[in-house]
């Protein structure tokens, strides 16, 4: 166990590296193809770039999407109308899934302040619900609304995906690499189509990669030296088989969901990426470019997106995601430390920013759009706003220590400063006594079950600690200088009004008094704990 690992030269030069490159490539010419626009004083037009416009939006029942539809309706009402892909087995089960997670939630409270007893009717007017699934080939859409959408559509936005880490390899390839895919072919029937948005992640990557990751293409190219190149679209095919064959090997659901979880992660790290999410998201984004052709296209990668900022009210979430499980279950005593290197880089950005971020992108090229043209965003915060992991940790002690959580007791749950672990070996012995050897007597002559429900919360969080060893161990930061240009093409009045400049985020006030307290309200479901 190391409490600091202030004697770790690797990540201490990859720092200073990481110090002198960012001075450097803040002069460097963009090489995405992204041309800065001249400054004016109206900025880049983004309150109204949508008025008047169809969306297709896909995943918009997810953290991101709900966000999204959100800020749409809030600040650009005079859209014409958004189609929402929804999973349901019938047009009932859509319009009932709208309602209860997307209109009822809280996430639109605001809207539905402005609204009032109208509220419902100018939803209903604006979000129109389409029962499909993006990995099928038709994308599950009846032919005639088919035919209504491509009519009508002039934006796509892809924010569907499967975003676990070590997902099942099948259900990664069908959302992640085959979804893409599918809306590309129907885009290309969408004849007023001006924009096709793709939500990705900065986990494109691979993990061999390190210092400064430019906003550029993903190549499978160099990922297979070991063999002869294949096309995109050929290893689709062949990875597809590969997951299917290999499935009708288990019988047991169970096991085949652990099985192809396995195959996942084991195919990747072969090609070059670090978990299956990454392999399959970069496949996604390769497959877009190849078959795009005339069609402009977006491509957005955010880092880890965490509770909102500031709109439409600080720290709403959906989910257990990114770093939150461990910021739990420290908070409730049950982990003291976690496998990282303090000196290394946590990359977040609120849900807020990265969805200012999209319209704004959006946009600066629905407005000087050129056929052919593909642009990458990298809407990350470890260039322009670097959290380094142990001033991170301090401020998760931080809030716990003067905020902690209650036990079912009704005591306070006293929290030490959080320790660093330089190797899962040195995690596990910790876990080992901080939570077997203190439960093992009562468990031996309480019950099995007991000892079984010991040992399970032990490899869940050995399952965690190697999970995200890849990111609380690297040696990378992401170059975000499209996103730079575009803030400064922006009008002071669209900064304000669609601020996405990671550097307006100040980590102590975000992570003590926003996304802490948001976990304990939204995850938690803790009462009063709205921004501290």
């Amino acid at each position: 166990m190391v409490k600091r690992e202030k004697s770790s030269a690797l990540c201490i030069e990859d720092n200073e590296r990481y110090q002198e490159e960012v001075g450097f490539y803040k002069e460097k010419p963009l090489e995405a193809g992204f041309i800065h626009p001249e400054l004016t004083n109206d900025g880049i037009g983004v309150e109204n770039f949508l008025q008047g416009k169809v969306i297709f939006i896909t995943g918009a029942t997810g953290f991101f999407g709900k966000v999204l539809i959100e800020k749409i309706l809030r600040s650009m009402p005079n859209v014409s109308k958004l189609y929402l892909m929804i999973r349901a087995k019938d047009k009932e089960v859509a319009e009932q899934r709208l309602k209860n997670e997307i209109v009822d939630i809280e996430l639109f409270k605001c809207l539905k302040q402005k609204y009032g007893e109208h509220y419902e009717a100018f939803m209903l007017s604006k979000l129109v619900p389409v029962v499909g699934n993006i990995g099928d080939s038709n994308l599950g859409m009846k032919e005639e609304l088919a035919i209504e959408i491509a009519k009508d559509v002039q934006i796509i936005v892809n924010s569907a995906g499967d975003t676990a880490f070590q997902q099942r390899y099948d259900a990664g390839l069908e959302i992640n690499a085959i979804g893409p895919c599918n809306l590309m072919d129907f885009a290309k029937k969408c004849k007023n189509l001006v924009l096709f948005m793709h939500i990705s992640t900065n986990s494109v990557k691979r993990y061999s990669r390190e210092g400064r990751i430019m906003e550029e293409k993903v190549w499978l190219r160099d990922s297979m030296e070991r063999e002869t190149f294949i096309s995109e679209a050929t290893l689709l095919e062949k990875e597809v088989k590969l997951a299917s064959d290999y499935k009708k090997n288990f019988k047991d659901n169970y096991i085949a969901a652990q099985k192809m979880k396995e195959l996942g992660l084991k195919r990747a790290k072969e090609y070059g990426w670090q978990n299956t999410y990454g392999f399959t998201k970069a496949l996604g984004e390769m497959l877009i470019d190849k078959m795009r052709g005339e069609i402009p296209v977006l491509i957005l990668r955010p880092s880890g997106i965490s509770s909102t900022y500031k709109e439409p009210f600080p720290g709403w979430i959906e989910g257990n995601k990114l770093v939150d499980p461990v910021i739990l279950y420290y908070g409730k005593g049950k982990l003291t430390g976690f496998p990282l290197n303090p000196n290394c880089l946590t990359d977040l950005v609120p849900a807020d920013i990265v969805v200012n971020a999209t319209l704004a992108a959006m946009a600066k090229h629905v407005l000087t759009a050129k056929k052919a043209n593909i642009n990458f965003y990298h809407v990350c915060s470890s260039t322009s706003n670097p959290l380094v992991n142990e001033d991170l940790c301090k401020l998760i002690y931080q809030h716990f220590k003067s905020s902690p959580c209650i036990d079912s007791n009704g005591r306070p749950i006293q929290v030490s400063e959080m320790k660093f672990f330089g190797s899962m070996q040195d995690f596990s012995a910790q876990l080992w006594r901080e939570v077997a050897l203190p439960n093992q007597f009562s468990a031996t002559t309480g019950s099995n079950a007991k000892l079984f429900e010991i040992i399970k919360f032990k490899e869940r969080l050995e399952h965690l600690g190697t999970i995200y060893m890849p990111y609380t161990f690297h040696s990378y930061w992401f170059d975000d200088s499209n996103i730079q240009g575009l803030i400064k093409s922006m009008s002071e009045e669209e900064k304000k009004k669609f601020g996405c400049d990671v550097k307006s985020i100040e980590w102590k006030d975000y992570i003590v008094n926003v996304h802490i307290p948001g976990l304990r309200r939204h995850i938690l479901k803790e009462k009063g704990l709205s921004k501290m």
